[in-house]
């Protein structure tokens, strides 16, 4: 798998460990490509150039990853399958994280680790840091402590709460993992720090899930989520024609206030905001898959419904902080 040096940069002076990844990343298409994740997109929601680090380390067979983004960002599709990924909000800033729709408490809420399909939202600035743990290990390991009901009803529920107690303990094993990868990167690769870092992070994780998750782990879904999903399969039909607010909330047989109401909650913008993001993402992905000697911008442009050259210009360059002209010029250099 080829890795484009223009949108992706590795820090290889921190240390020479292959077991620690370090990277800066200013493309999130770029992020999925390098981890090869076919049934996984993503997009950027809010306004701005794109910068995003991540710190990926091996122990053994598990991988402990902090991933930070200076724009939002919205992310679906299928997950890991060989994988438990147990994610958490590492640093909150203003917004809200959510998980399969529902809210996430950044104190509490441990996420995603159904290994079968993610639907994630993070908010501009917000930092998660996940672990990734092979299902044959995480079993292994559940079993040996007795915890039979970490099973496929309880994996499949995709969130679990945690006492705040339990989360604080999580995070300061973490906190010490990723000190030791930035500072003491080959203390990490003794076989005997391997055998320790397993044998005592995984019974942490496991003894702070709380047997009786069934009662006290309910996170409430997002409201109006089955609204809002059904508009965003109006919208993906729609790239190609005007659409308006009003135009939308009939086809749902809904409310435009109703409509609004949700998108607001959900993404921080309004639907017909949301809409022109997911189209100017859309169309950036064409771009960078158009070759530029027979790509036309403007014609491009009408196709996903921006019939003003000098207004798509502007909304695109607001949005990826350059111009579409030198998304095209990159791919051709690429």
């Amino acid at each position: 798998m080829s890795v484009k040096k223009s949108k992706i940069s590795q820090d290889k002076s921190r240390t020479n460990n292959q077991q620690i990844t370090s990277l800066s990343f200013t493309d999130v298409d770029f992020f999925t490509e390098f981890f090869g994740y076919g049934g996984m997109q993503m997009i950027q929601l809010t306004v701005g150039a794109l910068h995003s680090k991540f710190l990926s380390i091996r122990i053994g067979d598990l991988h402990f990853i902090y991933n930070q983004a200076n724009q939002g960002i919205q992310t679906w599709g299928e997950d890991l399958k060989k994988y438990r990924d147990f994610t958490m909000v590492w640093f909150e800033n203003e917004g809200e994280f959510y998980s399969h729709r529902r809210p996430i408490d950044p104190q509490r809420t441990i996420f995603g680790f159904n290994g079968d399909e993610v639907d994630f939202l993070m908010p501009q600035g917000g930092t998660i840091a996940n672990i990734l743990i092979p299902v044959e290990t995480f079993h292994a390991y559940a079993n040996q402590l007795q915890r039979h009901d970490l099973d496929d009803c309880f994996l499949s529920k995709n969130y679990v709460n945690l006492l705040p107690t339990g989360m604080r303990e999580i995070k300061d094993y973490l906190k010490e993992i990723f000190w030791l990868a930035e500072h003491k990167p080959s203390y990490l690769q003794q076989d005997h720090v391997v055998d320790l870092v397993t044998n005592d992070f995984l019974p942490l994780l496991i003894s702070k899930i709380p047997i009786k998750w069934n009662s006290k782990s309910s996170l409430k879904p997002s409201r109006q989520a089955k609204l809002i999903a059904q508009a965003e399969q109006e919208m993906l039909a729609s790239f190609e024609e005007p659409l308006t607010l009003k135009q939308l909330a009939q086809n749902l047989e809904s409310s435009s206030s109703a409509l609004s109401r949700g998108f607001k909650d959900l993404f921080g913008m309004s639907p017909m905001r949301y809409l022109k993001v997911r189209r100017l993402n859309a169309l950036r992905q064409r771009l960078k898959a158009s070759n530029p000697e027979n790509c036309t911008i403007t014609m491009l442009a009408g196709q996903f419904g921006f019939w003003s050259a000098g207004h798509f210009a502007r909304d695109y360059k607001a949005m990826f902080g350059e111009l579409p002209s030198e998304t095209l010029q990159k791919t051709a250099k690429v």
